[in-house]
């Protein structure tokens, strides 16, 4: 059975915009990934500075590598741009991670592992959060959809110690928990994972998405738009692990700054992105899905394709209208 089986390859997408400080750090974490059947598809959406170039030169000097380099002609945006790298993908599994942020070593493994034990979708994972200095502010992010807020105990440690355990993070072989979330249980457009680089889903779901015409209205929150579309078809799960580390720079869509403490604090122009996002979603969902309705009844049939139809017109819950309440007043 060994002789003919193979592990599926991973396509990471990595999406560029102005990222130069950073592109080099995000390319090389994916490198040294321990999972080496992947391929890194570079989109850069039309950047000022030189991140094409220090693209290149990555690709230059990783010839025993799969790396390809997409430079869009327009700005584009977050959601075409993964559309465009979805396009030219190989792999079975798909990872849209953004130009700045860092992988540690395990994350494509434990991912893959995740996939392998559940048919879900989408799998995402905890995270670190750094600096542009690449200074840990966190293990323990609240952006992290499994954060936790208990009490631990924290044990002394040598500087030396610190830091591997630093690098370690999520990566020792104790193994993490994974919580299948059911899509009739937690409810389309309500959040419930990581931001983009979080996530590792099937490229036969995501290759749905191709079907998208029109992406200008949905330009920002991409993430939000991909993740909920794949919990709608075929539910997600969360990895109880820090896997990543997203970085906080100042210029971020979410929160202006690193950790300000147990609280997010949003820019007035997120929060008020976040309300038109969560109004809108789900009529560019239905629209989307109406549009190709003779695709999606191929597919799904007529009564899976109602029940679809229903996980979007009744998804409004409580944790929908908590995460509206914190989009503008938190």
């Amino acid at each position: 059975m060994e002789d003919f089986l193979n592990l599926p390859k991973v396509s990471f997408i990595v999406i560029t915009h102005n990222f130069s400080r950073f592109v080099e750090d995000c390319l090389n974490s994916i490198k040294n990934q321990t999972y080496k059947n992947f391929e890194i598809i570079v989109v850069d959406d039309v950047s000022k500075d030189d991140t094409t170039k220090k693209v290149e030169r990555f690709i230059k000097e990783n010839t025993n590598l799969s790396v390809k380099l997409i430079v869009n002609e327009t700005n584009m945006g977050q959601l075409a741009s993964f559309l465009q790298g979805l396009k030219q993908a190989q792999g079975q599994f798909v990872c849209a991670i953004d130009g700045d942020d860092v992988l540690f070593p395990e994350y494509c493994a434990i991912h893959i592992e995740a996939h392998m034990q559940t048919p879900v979708a989408l799998t995402s994972c905890n995270q670190a959060e750094i600096d542009e200095n690449n200074i840990i502010h966190t293990l323990n992010s609240i952006d992290s959809p499994s954060s936790k807020v208990n009490e631990f105990k924290i044990e002394n440690k040598s500087f030396e110690e610190f830091n591997d355990y630093c690098c370690a993070k999520g990566i020792n072989k104790e193994g993490c928990e994974v919580k299948v979330l059911d899509n009739d249980k937690y409810s389309f457009a309500t959040w419930h994972w990581g931001p983009t680089t979080s996530a590792m889903m099937r490229k036969s779901v995501c290759d749905m998405l191709l079907l998208l015409e029109k992406t200008r209205k949905l330009k920002i929150t991409a993430d939000k738009f991909i993740f909920s579309f794949c919990h709608l078809i075929g539910s997600s799960a969360i990895i109880d692990k820090v896997l990543f580390a997203y970085r906080r720079h100042g210029s971020n869509y979410s929160q202006a700054n690193p950790v300000m403490g147990n609280r997010k604090y949003f820019k007035e122009k997120t929060q008020n992105k976040y309300f038109r996002n969560n109004r809108k979603i789900r009529t560019q969902m239905l629209r989307f899905i109406n549009s190709n309705k003779t695709f999606f009844l191929e597919k799904f049939n007529k009564t899976n394709l109602i029940l679809i139809y229903k996980r979007i017109i009744f998804s409004f819950d409580s944790r929908f209208f908590k995460g509206l309440f914190k989009s503008l007043f938190i």
